[in-house]
């Protein structure tokens, strides 16, 4: 096989599974604190995707229109957390899971009103082209789209090890009721994570819109489909776990399309869930926890 067509798809491979990483580290801590799949994840960042090419059209500066869609993210996860979460945060885990899923339904009725049922064409904010690295040539885009997405990794992390609210995050993933008895506001901290989240989810939405030049209402299936696989791989509620099995899927996904075809590259995802299911529910990098009665 030829060496430079082999380092162009690991690149494109490392790009598209940054973005994974991305969104798959706003499920990792929503679910790290409450151990609770968000299914509206995934529409939250379809509307933020919409959100900014919305303002892009509009003429607003393109560092602003992203800042503000991202800003837009955060609220609706916030009222996701309000509307459809905290009053059944105590519920059997099934009830909150179906709010989500209803949370989702709603938000991707309301983008279908407003936007359409088309898909858009995204600006192409990011210029295509190679760079010539050791004599091979390398996506540029490519290389932009997984800078930027490791810089977002390593926001996330510094929020969650050198701040006050990462260090209350995880005293209530530790135990929410002594974290509540110990003074943390709990119903703080847990809007907060999931603003954190929808924050982060929509920086990868539109990267993710961005590397493909489209924003469409199913996105948000295919997001959540791909960094739920991300997160599984890696570990359910591991942060870092997450942000590694989102880099290893965009790996595997473009394996597939050296090896079987295009077609299957979406397969990819589903048959990870199912393998790690049945080999290894806790994830390459989570740890198996016992609950004892």
């Amino acid at each position: 096989m030829d060496v430079p067509y082999l380092t162009e798809q690991l690149v494109n491979g490392l790009a598209t599974g940054s973005i994974y990483a991305v969104i798959a580290v706003g499920y990792a801590m929503v679910y790290s604190i409450l151990y609770l799949i968000n299914f509206a994840h995934g529409d939250v960042i379809m509307v933020g995707a919409f959100a900014a090419l919305t303002l892009i059209g509009m003429a607003f500066p393109v560092p602003a229109a992203i800042l503000a869609a991202c800003a837009v993210g955060a609220l609706v996860a916030l009222a996701v957390e309000r509307i459809a979460y905290r009053p059944v945060r105590y519920a059997n885990r099934v009830v909150p899971m179906i709010s989500a899923l209803g949370a989702g339904l709603v938000l991707a009725t309301l983008a279908h009103l407003v936007w359409g049922p088309e898909v858009q064409p995204f600006p192409q904010l990011i210029p295509r082209g190679n760079i010539e690295i050791a004599g091979i040539a390398v996506p540029q885009q490519a290389l932009i789209i997984l800078g930027l997405s490791l810089a977002i990794v390593m926001f996330a992390s510094f929020l969650l090890e050198r701040t006050r609210l990462g260090r209350a995050t995880k005293c209530v993933c530790q135990d929410i009721y002594a974290a509540q008895l110990m003074g943390i506001p709990v119903n703080l901290i847990i809007p907060l994570v999931y603003a954190v989240g929808g924050f982060l989810g929509v920086a990868g939405g539109i990267l993710f819109a961005m590397y493909f030049n489209a924003v469409f209402i199913q996105m948000g299936l295919l997001a959540t489909t791909k960094a739920w696989a991300a997160a599984m791989l890696g570990g359910v509620g591991n942060f870092y776990g997450a942000a590694l099995g989102g880099l290893m899927l965009g790996v595997a996904e473009m394996l597939a399309v050296v090896t079987v075809g295009s077609a299957y590259k979406d397969g990819v995802a589903l048959v990870i869930i199912v393998a790690v299911l049945l080999l290894r529910p806790q994830g390459l990098f989570g740890r198996r926890v016992v609950e004892r009665s």
